[in-house]
């Protein structure tokens, strides 16, 4: 069968759509816009503004995308769009220079993020680096004596990390964030750290819902602004140093990236409402290609990539397939009762507490996109560039692999409401 007249999967009418932005750098965040004007040009539209903006209306219609999701890079995204940035807006401010159209110039020209600002040196790191070589000199002295020992257990890294989020916080609460207030956005927002000295997840946002069932350690907390939640969201270990927020009791809490416990918190969406949840990330591991060979020979780095993207490729593919299973089995269950003429209201109440025990809800559809396995452009891309060449390879491959996955999709309310797309030629 063609993949022209391959079957498409029908989405029904939704009331709540959701964003869900995984991290990656700047790699990843290119990505996911790149991913955005796909979704635009099939007819989605992105809720944002705050609630007293231009854009503000009474609730969102059929195609608006009105939660977003974002950890790490995923958080900076998420934010440029629930304060109402343009796609053409934050792809321009990737190039350095304001929208060709002043339309596209709300609420203001998004500034762009440069190296100073995403790379600070922490004032702490002179004081870290007399300790590190007292250490070093203890170090030395063990091996000398044949102490290998002391080398391998590593408690000689005394350094937190090199740089500091500082400049990303400054970057949002001072050029980019109408307000840095999650209530005052019309779009429901979320941005997902990692608790350093804990097994906590925390989702910071507008509200303060209980932990989830299935994750008694994940915790809500609106007690924060959006640039503190985008920084603590994106503190990665090894290259920044911990970022720290204090609590209503002011005691510092340390925040490490929101992707070390789950790549994508797609339940916060569903806590949030959504029933419809588009996902995108950027963790796609290298498929052997002969014209490029073994990464043996790229070197550690690629090598390293590869071991992480592994893991979390096989988080993600069996989240998926856990979700599958649950809707399979809760739609065996239905069908069963009904061919043996069980009551409708018995019907109704065993599918909900299967629901309830699963942690799945039957109405949430789930759509996830990812680079493709044959681009090894993605795979070997830099995480961190702000080359403005690189990062317009990237959204146009985040936009091919959006295309590639949402024509496999009619979307009920596209058609229901003749929502015409908007081509951008940006992806083109």
């Amino acid at each position: 069968m063609t993949e022209a007249r391959r079957e498409k999967i029908t989405i029904g009418a939704k009331k709540k759509t959701a964003f869900v932005c995984s991290g990656g750098g700047t790699k990843a965040g290119a990505f996911h816009l790149g991913v955005a004007l796909a979704l635009q040009e099939q007819g989605f539209r992105f809720l944002g503004g705050t609630i007293n903006s231009a854009q503000a209306k009474a609730s969102p219609g059929p195609m608006d995308i009105s939660v977003y999701v974002g950890s790490s890079a995923g958080s900076i995204i998420t934010s440029f769009l629930a304060a109402g940035y343009s796609l053409d807006n934050i792809f321009n401010s990737f190039l350095s220079r304001a929208p060709s159209d002043p339309k596209d110039a709300i609420p203001k020209v998004l500034s762009s993020i440069t190296y100073p600002k995403m790379f600070k040196i922490r004032p702490e790191l002179a004081k870290e680096q007399l300790s590190q070589l007292l250490f070093l000199r203890h170090l030395l002295s063990d091996l000398l004596r044949g102490n290998w020992g002391a080398l391998l257990r590593l408690n000689w890294i005394k350094i937190s990390g090199i740089f500091s989020v500082e400049g990303i916080e400054q970057y949002l609460s001072k050029e980019v964030l109408p307000s840095n207030r999650f209530e005052d956005y019309l779009a429901d927002l979320f941005i997902v750290a990692t608790q350093l000295n804990h097994s906590r997840k925390v989702v910071f946002g507008k509200y303060r819902y209980q932990p989830p069932p299935h994750d008694l350690f994940c915790q809500y907390d609106n007690g924060v602004t959006i640039s503190e939640a985008c920084a603590a969201s994106i503190a990665l270990p090894f290259v920044f140093a911990p970022y720290s927020i204090k609590n209503e009791k002011a005691n510092k809490i340390y925040y490490i990236d929101g992707e070390i416990r789950d790549t994508l918190s797609t339940h916060v969406a569903v806590d949030a409402g959504a029933d419809l949840i588009i996902s995108s990330y950027t963790h796609q591991p290298y498929h052997f290609q002969k014209a490029i060979g073994s990464l043996t020979e790229m070197g550690l780095p690629s090598i390293l990539v590869q071991s992480i993207y592994l893991v979390i490729e096989q988080k993600i593919n069996n989240h998926i397939h856990n979700k599958k299973t649950h809707k399979n089995a809760i739609d065996a269950v239905y069908r069963y009762c009904k061919q043996a003429k069980v009551s409708n209201h018995h019907v109704q109440r065993i599918c909900e507490i299967l629901e309830t025990e699963l942690h799945h809800k039957q109405n949430v559809d789930a759509i996830y996109i990812h680079p493709q396995s044959d681009d090894t452009q993605m795979f070997f891309g830099e995480h961190f560039s702000l080359s403005q060449k690189k990062l317009s390879e990237v959204v146009k491959s985040g936009f091919r692999a959006a295309i590639d996955v949402l024509k496999k999709y009619d979307f009920e309310d596209r058609k229901e409401h003749d929502l015409p797309p908007i081509v951008s030629k940006i992806a083109q």
